[in-house]
């Protein structure tokens, strides 16, 4: 139950961290958002694996980044590459487009996606009762997301379904490379959070430089500077840091510890189901759902019963 469980805690992490960047989306662009999250989820797991290694917490050193194999490196490489730096940013441009409802509802195809390639690339089979539990939780999401009360005044486009869509191919492409290292019990998940991270973040920097190079004449993308101006004067810094806390440090982290102890599909699946918990964040502010979306909810809680007691 472990998996599940941290699963599950990163999903309810991601449903308000959802919030928090959808705020920031839609003042700073996609890319310039996630060379944020990156810089700063990167020092934070810095951070916790040195203070862990001068107090020699087990799990928690700097020594577990060693401990990794080559082939270990080589997947979590690609994993952070196609699943964070290419598929956070494929989000971040959904939600800046047509909003965290219909951001959510695309990448609720994702579970199947996962559960698929993890089939066909390494012969990772489920069982029925596992395959009923992602059907019938990834349903249950999606008429949630499809009928809930947006709070949000966005207009879905062509662009941002097709950036939903991505960010769910790519997440899901992450989600199985990863699971394929941490098959090793020598690989720690803070360690495999890192190099994954770290990955993406190169990936990103890269994109930048090139980016100042080719379009060095051309306004239409946000510089390092007029990011950090608009975060300023829209008072955005609390929200970004607070999102990139619960949802990057923590979230990617108990993203790890599942992925290391049960299959991509069911992780998958149970990340996301960010949006029953952002349901449940909204009755919490008074906000008032339809019964279709009750009936989503009770679908995605007994699809997460089968995944548990499958």
């Amino acid at each position: 139950m472990q998996g599940e469980m941290a699963a599950l805690t990163a999903a309810l992490l991601w449903a308000i961290s959802s919030m928090l960047f959808a705020g920031a989306g839609r003042h700073i662009q996609a890319i310039n958002l996630n060379l944020i999250k990156g810089l700063l989820s990167c020092s934070m797991i810095l951070v916790v694996l040195t203070i862990g290694s001068l107090f020699q917490v087990s799990g928690f050193t700097l020594a577990t980044l060693s401990a990794i194999s080559p082939e270990g490196f080589i997947l979590l490489i690609i994993s952070g590459i196609v699943g964070i730096g290419a598929g956070d940013t494929a989000y971040f441009a959904c939600l800046r487009r047509i909003g965290p409802q219909n951001g959510l509802m695309l990448e609720s195809t994702a579970p199947i996606i996962a559960a698929l390639l993890a089939l066909l690339l390494f012969q990772e089979i489920l069982g029925g009762l596992a395959w009923s539990g992602i059907v019938l939780t990834s349903f249950g999401v999606i008429m949630v997301v499809r009928w809930s009360q947006s709070a949000y005044g966005y207009v879905p486009n062509l662009s941002g379904v097709l950036f939903g869509l991505l960010a769910a191919l790519c997440q899901a492409t992450g989600i199985v490379l990863s699971r394929q290292a941490l098959l090793d019990t020598q690989v720690e998940p803070l360690a495999s959070a890192l190099v994954r991270l770290f990955s993406a973040l190169c990936i990103i920097i890269i994109w930048f430089i090139l980016r100042e190079v080719v379009t060095s004449k051309v306004s239409s993308y946000q510089s390092v500077g007029e990011t950090a101006i608009l975060l300023l004067k829209n008072k955005l810094i609390v929200r970004v840091a607070g999102a990139i806390t619960m949802g990057t440090f923590l979230g990617i982290y108990l993203m790890q510890v599942s992925v290391k102890y049960t299959s991509a599909g069911i992780t998958q699946t149970l990340l996301a189901t960010s949006p029953l918990f952002g349901m449940i964040l909204a009755r919490l502010r008074g906000q008032v759902q339809r019964p279709t979306v009750w009936l989503g909810f009770l679908f995605g809680v007994m699809g997460i019963g089968l995944l548990f007691f499958r």
